[in-house]
Formats: C-alpha cells, structure tokens, sequence
C-alpha cells in the first residue's frame, strides 16, 4: 500500500504551480547599499529578491506560511529556477557539506533503476547547496539550513521550502507533519523564512564562489558588544584584535572548525581543507597552516594528532584499522594525505578534502616574551 508524505516520506502526486488570484503586487527600492524587489504572490507567500553593490550574487529571501490545508489536502512547497542550459539529466549536491556527488536523474551507478518515483527519486538532502552546468556555464545556489534538492528538467533548479501535511506517513511518529503555533488559543501553521543565494559563472569558475560564501554562511562573523559609556569611549584599550600573527595570511582553501580549550593549556585544534581534487585551478592544491603563527603568543609544549573524532590518537587508530577481505584485485587506489607535523616547524599539511585533528598542549598560558617568539617564528 502506498504510504502518504508525512515526517518520513516523500511521495507527492504531482506538481501544481501556485497561481494569484489577483496581479502579483511587486515594488523596487534601490539605494547605495542594495538593490531590491519584493514580491508577494499570496497572504502566505512572499519573497525578495536583492543584489548588494560590490557582490556578485543575488540573495532571495523568502516567507512562507501558514500553508493553508482548509482543503485537506496537505503541501510541500517548493521553488524553481530556470534557465536554457543544456545539463544532459546532471547536477551536482554537496555530501554534509564538503564534496559535491554527481547525480545523474533517474540512475544509479550501482544498480538499474527502477523508476516508481520519479520526483522522490531524484531528491536528495543538502546542506551546502547545489549547481548545474553545461559546457559554458554554472548555475549555483546556496541554501542557509538544510533542504531537500532536485533537477527534474534540464536547466532547472528546485529546492523545497516548507511542508505541511494532514497525514500520518506510518512511520512511528503517530502523528501528521501539521506544526503549529497557538497563542491566546488560536492555533495556525508554522511560518518558515529563510535565504538562498544564487550566482552565475564561466564554467569551472563557481567553485571558490560556493565555498567562500559556504563557509560565510556556516561561519558568519560574531558580532560583540560593550557597555562602555559613549562619553568615555577614549579610555578603550583597544578596538582591533587578533589572535594569530598580523602578519599571516590563513590559507583561502582551509577552514579552521574546531577550536576548543579542554582545560588549562591544552586545546582540541580541527582543521579542514575546503576543496576536492581538481574542483578549482587555484585552490585544489596542498595546504599548509603554521601553528607557530597561528598561536603566536603561546610556546607550543606538544602537539599530538587524534582520529577525526578526538577519542584515540591516530597512531593508535591506524594500529586497529580493519583488513577486509576482497574479491578480485587488491589494489588500492593512492589517497593523497598531508604528511606528519615536525615538532620543530609545527607546520600541518590538509590535501584536498582532508580533515586533521591535533591536542596541542602549551608550556604556560602566559605570553611568550617578544624576542623569544621572534626566535620561535
């Protein structure tokens, strides 16, 4: 029997674009910051569409909600770009946010697809995003949360916004995907806004796009603040801070996502190299992050390399590492992966995609006296 869409299942009868039943109201504003246009297609949805001077990218915003089910019959809402691309069935989605896994409509490299679903079939999760492309050009489009992708045309683009459904899918939750808010004992459907980001390129050129503004979006600046009296802002200390050496550059191919004290003067470090083999001319290359510069007002005691997850050296981890038995050839396929860190230089190397994780333990927390930090650097 066939199960409805609920929190678990996708299975949708067909698609049915949303008209107005009036004209789309729409209005522009431009000023020196930004260029936009809002739109407001129903009382439920409405999105804008804005362009920042110097970027170049466009950057929608949507509003979605309550979805409404008067007619009991529950939605999944989605939108769609389209273009004349020629994309041959292929489009490209990212893997928790690190490579992008070519997906190929209605196949699968493993095995001959039957195809009974031909839209849940063809959807897959993202957290990054997604981009098309033909032998010219890249489409790209960044999402700011995790959503569910496709490319059911050639040259189009669809992710799904918001869902909301009057059907329990049989699954275990027992109920149906009908979130709602009540307040004063009136109860409506979830409203859901959210951002996507969209950018054009030559092709083979999006690739330090995506993962520059990925790792904005993942990282965004912190924004801090303080109580100091406006009429005494003469007495701050300082407004500019920086913890690693003013004069080192991090690398553009590499992200640092852990940093984290453990107790006093040991610190878990996780680094990651942003790129896969051969996505970028430029960046698809050996990194290297010098740790003497990035803590350079610490003496680095030790520093001990740990498997990804923290909880074993990765000496100790290799040691356990499992000899499968295969049929056929035994050759393995070369990974390319940095080398051990000299004690002395203190230099970690991330080849592409690689992610690296180290203890590093520091001789005091006091800061290392200049002419000594000199000498270490």
């Amino acid at each position: 029997m066939l199960k409805a869409s609920g929190a678990y299942v996708f299975r949708p009868n067909g698609s049915f674009p949303i008209r107005s039943d009036r004209q789309e109201s729409f209005a522009v504003l431009s000023g020196p910051v930004l260029d936009e246009v809002h739109q407001q297609l129903n009382p439920w949805i409405s999105q804008i569409t804005r362009i920042f001077k110097g970027k170049e990218h466009a950057e929608v915003e949507f509003t979605v909600g309550p979805i409404p089910v008067d007619d009991n019959i529950g939605k999944e809402l989605i939108t769609q770009f389209t273009t004349s691309m020629k994309t041959n069935k292929t489009f490209y989605t990212d893997s928790n946010g690190r490579d992008f896994i070519k997906r190929i409509r209605d196949f699968r490299t493993d095995w001959d697809l039957q195809v009974n679903q031909p839209i849940a079939g063809n959807y897959y999760p993202v957290n990054l995003g997604i981009y098309v492309q033909d032998s010219n050009t890249e489409l790209s489009v960044l999402v700011d949360r995790s959503v569910g992708v496709s490319s059911l045309v050639d040259g189009q683009v669809e992710l799904m916004l918001h869902r909301r459904l009057i059907h329990d899918d049989t699954r275990g939750v027992g109920e149906a995907l009908n979130e709602t808010v009540c307040i004063a004992g009136s109860c409506e459907g979830l409203t859901i806004q959210g951002k996507l980001y969209l950018k054009i390129d030559p092709i083979g050129e999006g690739a330090k796009w995506r993962r520059t503004v990925g790792q904005e979006l993942y990282s965004p600046l912190l924004l801090a603040f303080t109580e100091q009296d406006g009429d005494n802002l003469s007495n701050f200390q300082s407004s500019t801070f920086s913890g690693i050496d003013s004069s080192y550059s991090f690398p553009n191919n590499t992200a640092l996502l852990t940093l984290q004290e453990l107790y006093s003067g040991k610190i878990l470090l996780r680094l990651a190299h942003l790129y896969e083999i051969e996505e970028d001319k430029d960046y698809s290359a050996m990194a290297s992050v010098e740790l003497l510069k990035l803590f350079p007002n610490k003496k680095i005691r030790k520093v001990t390399e740990m498997s990804l997850s923290a909880n074993q050296e990765r000496a100790e981890m290799e040691k356990k590492r499992l000899a499968w038995k295969v049929e056929g050839s035994t050759k393995e396929t070369k990974v390319v992966r940095g080398g051990p860190v000299d004690p002395e230089k203190l230099v970690v190397e991330l080849a592409p995609m690689e992610i690296r994780t180290f203890f590093i333990e520091f001789a005091s927390l006091q800061t290392v006296p200049e002419a000594e930090n000199q000498a270490a650097t």
